[in-house]
C-alpha cells in the first residue's frame, strides 16, 4: 500500500511536467475512487450472501437427563436421552431462496456499473472543463499581450501628436480590464485542475493533452439499449420480485424435521433408540398475506421498470438534441465565424500598416477575433458535455 501511494505521488508529480491524457485520468480515477470501491464491495457482499442462501439449516442436538438424585437410588435411576434433528426444506424452497439472492446480487452488480458510468462521466466532464479553462486562459493571456501592445502604440502615437490622450486612457483601461479577465481565467483554471486532481486521485496535475478541439461523433444511439445498467438493474429487481413471490407462495408449505437418537436408563441398564418426524401445522399463518404483499411488490417493480425506461428515453432524446445543437454551433463557429474573423483581422492589420486603418479599428478587429475564439471554446465545451452524456447510453457494461 505504501509503495502504491509513493508511485501515485511520483506519477502525479511527473504529470505536472507532461500533458495528462483522458485515458490516464480515467484509469487512475476508476482505480482510486472510494465510491466505486464501496459499490463493488456491496456487489461482492450480495454475491456472497447468494451462496449462503442455498445452505441448509444446521442440525440440532438435544440432550436430556432425568431422575438425577430424585430418590434414594441417586444416579442409579437416571435416564439420559440424546436426539439429533435435521430440518429438510421441501418444495424447492432452497432453490427459490437462492434464486432471490442471485437476482439481488445481479442487481447490486448493475448498481455498481451505474456508479462506474456516472463517475466516469464526472471525470470526463472535469477533464473537458480543465481543457476549456486552459484554452480560455490562453486566450486571455494573448489578449493581455495585445492590450499591452496597443497601449504602447497609443503612447507612441500620442507622443508623436498622431493620437489624443483619450486614446492612451482607453488603451490603459483596456489593458487593466484584460488583466482582470486573465486573473479570473487563471483562478478558474486552477480550480478546474484541483477538481480533476481530486477526482482522478493524482496529487497534482499540469496541463492536459491538446485534444479539445476534435470532431465528436456518435452513431446508433437512437434508443435505450436493454444492456443499459440502470435498465438492467430494474429489470433484475422485477425478476427478483417475481422470485420473491414464488418463494412466499412456497414458504407456508410445511417442512419436514426428522430426528433420531437414543435413550439410556440406569435402572435396568436399558438402551433404546428413538426416531421421530415433525411437521408444522399451518393453522394460523398460511402465507396468504405475505404472498399478497410479494405480488404487489412484483407489480410495483414492473411499473418502476417501465418508468425507468421512459426516463432514460427522455434523457437520451434530450442529450441527442443538445449534442446536435452544440455540434451545429461548433461547425458554424469553426467553418464560418472563425475564418472570417481571422481574415478580417489580417486585412485590418495590413491596412493599419499602410495607414488605411487606425489603431482603434485594428483593436476592435482583434477583439472580435478573440471573442470568436472564446465562442469556439464555449461551443466545443457544450458539445463535450452533450457527448459525455450520450456515452452513458452506449450499449454494453462499459468499464
Amino acid at each position: 500500500m505504501i509503495k502504491k501511494t509513493v508511485w501515485t505521488a511520483l506519477l502525479g508529480l511527473s504529470l505536472t511536467a507532461q500533458a495528462l491524457t483522458l485515458d490516464e485520468a480515467l484509469a487512475n480515477a476508476l482505480e482510486q475512487s472510494p465510491e466505486l470501491r464501496a459499490a463493488r464491495a456491496e456487489a461482492q457482499a450480495a454475491r456472497t450472501e447468494s451462496a449462503v442462501a442455498s445452505l441448509w439449516n444446521n442440525p440440532e442436538l438435544e440432550v436430556e437427563a432425568e431422575g438425577l438424585g430424585g430418590d434414594a437410588d441417586g444416579m442409579n435411576s437416571a435416564e439420559y436421552t440424546a436426539v439429533i434433528s435435521q430440518e429438510f426444506p421441501m418444495f424447492g424452497k432452497l432453490r427459490k431462496r437462492r434464486a432471490v439472492a442471485d437476482l439481488a446480487a445481479d442487481a447490486a452488480r448493475m448498481a455498481a456499473l451505474e456508479v462506474s458510468r456516472d463517475f466516469e462521466a464526472l471525470v470526463r466532464k472535469a477533464f473537458a472543463g480543465l481543457q476549456a479553462a486552459e484554452k480560455i486562459q490562453q486566450i486571455r493571456t494573448e489578449q493581455v499581450a495585445l492590450a499591452q501592445d496597443f497601449l504602447e502604440t497609443a503612447q507612441t502615437r500620442y507622443e508623436a501628436g498622431a493620437a489624443s490622450e483619450m486614446d492612451v486612457l482607453r488603451a490603459r483601461m483596456e489593458l487593466e480590464e484584460t488583466r482582470g479577465e486573465e486573473l479570473t481565467a487563471k483562478k478558474r483554471m486552477e480550480a478546474s485542475r484541483k477538481n480533476l486532481a481530486r477526482l482522478s486521485g493524482f496529487p497534482a496535475i499540469g496541463k492536459t493533452d491538446d485534444a479539445f478541439f476534435q470532431t465528436l461523433e456518435v452513431s446508433g444511439l437512437t434508443t435505450v439499449s436493454d444492456s443499459h445498467p440502470a435498465l438492467r438493474r430494474f429489470q433484475t429487481l422485477e425478476q427478483q420480485a417475481d422470485a420473491e413471490l414464488a418463494r412466499e407462495k412456497a414458504a407456508w408449505l410445511p417442512d419436514v424435521t426428522v430426528s433420531a437418537g437414543a435413550r439410556y436408563e440406569e435402572d435396568g441398564n436399558v438402551q433404546t433408540f428413538l426416531v421421530g418426524v415433525g411437521v408444522p401445522l399451518p393453522l394460523f399463518n398460511r402465507g396468504r398475506d405475505a404472498s399478497a404483499a410479494a405480488s404487489f411488490r412484483a407489480e410495483a417493480a414492473r411499473a418502476e421498470t417501465a418508468s425507468v425506461r421512459r426516463r432514460l428515453e427522455q434523457a437520451l432524446d434530450t442529450c441527442l438534441v443538445e449534442f446536435e445543437t452544440a455540434m451545429d454551433e461548433v461547425r458554424r463557429v469553426q467553418d464560418i465565424l472563425l475564418p472570417q474573423a481571422e481574415r478580417a483581422e489580417a486585412l485590418c492589420r495590413e491596412g493599419y500598416a499602410s495607414g488605411r486603418f487606425g489603431w482603434m479599428e485594428l483593436l476592435e478587429t482583434r477583439q472580435m477575433l478573440e471573442e470568436v475564439r472564446l465562442q469556439q471554446v464555449a461551443a466545443q465545451y457544450a458539445a463535450w458535455m452533450a457527448y459525455i452524456g450520450l456515452l452513458k447510453f452506449k450499449p454494453g457494461e462499459g468499464r
